[in-house]
This record gives C-alpha cells, sequence and structure tokens, in this order.
C-alpha cells in the first residue's frame, strides 16, 4: 500500500468525521499547551546544537 493512500484515507476519515471529536478538557489543554512549549524550547536547543557542532568542526583547534 503507497504511503500517500493511507494519508489520503486518514485525511478523508478525519474531515467526514471531524465533529465528532470530543473537545479538550482543561486537563488536556494544559498538557498539550506545556507539550507545544517543550516542543519549541527543543527546536530552538537542536538549532543551537547544530550550529555549535558546526562551528567546532570547521575550528582547526
Amino acid at each position: 500500500m503507497n504511503e500517500g493512500t493511507l494519508g489520503n484515507w486518514v485525511k478523508q476519515y478525519c474531515d467526514e468525521h471531524a465533529d465528532e471529536e470530543p473537545p479538550l478538557t482543561p486537563s488536556e489543554r494544559i498538557q498539550l499547551a506545556e507539550a507545544q512549549r517543550e516542543l519549541r524550547e527543543l527546536r530552538m536547543e537542536n538549532e543551537f546544537l547544530k550550529k555549535a557542532a558546526a562551528y567546532f568542526a570547521r575550528d582547526p583547534r
């Protein structure tokens, strides 16, 4: 099975059943916000580490 086909089926299902999704509870909203914040921080740290690695890889010390 092609990955694109499966993706299309999932998207179609989600589009057809979007209103069946229960709303997030306050606890879930807090967890989601914390996870999004952590993801932003980890992405920033990852970018910094990539730049640091590139810097030290070219430094002939």
